[in-house]
């Protein structure tokens, strides 16, 4: 018995915890995803015309999904959108502002204002779709 937790412990740090680290926003230090948390909000929110955050948290299948699609969103609208990711595990005061009940959460902050949210995962067309609309 003690083998065979020793190999199943062998797996899950070889196969599972890479797979689980590289699904983090912070994952990557060259990552155009804006870490948002309790004390940076306002400041984001002020300095960008359209910031979209996405509230997740690590134990949350649909959201790890999501952080791919938030990533390339991200890459793909640097210097035009601001695109972050906020851990509602770590940021329960911005988590309880915004009243997310359900993740992910993204969110679409236009000149400090809810615009439009969007729960739970989506492919990235969708998300495409409404940062063109609220660029404008």
């Amino acid at each position: 018995m003690k083998k065979l937790f020793l190999v199943l412990a062998a797996i899950f740090a070889v196969v599972v915890t890479p797979t689980l680290s590289a699904a983090t926003p912070e994952g990557s230090d060259k990552s155009a995803v804006l870490k948002v948390t309790n004390d940076n909000f306002d400041t984001l929110a002020a300095k960008h015309k359209l910031l979209i955050v996405d509230f997740w948290a690590q134990w949350c299948p649909p959201c790890r999904a999501l952080t791919p699609v938030i990533e390339e969103l991200a890459t793909e609208y640097v210097g035009k959108v601001a695109i972050g990711k906020c851990n509602v595990d770590e940021n329960k005061e911005l988590t309880r502002k915004f009243e997310v009940s359900s993740i992910p959460a993204v969110f679409f902050i236009k000149n400090g204002k809810i615009v439009d949210t969007h729960l739970g995962y989506c492919e990235k067309a969708v998300l495409k779709e409404k940062i063109e609309k609220f660029r404008k």
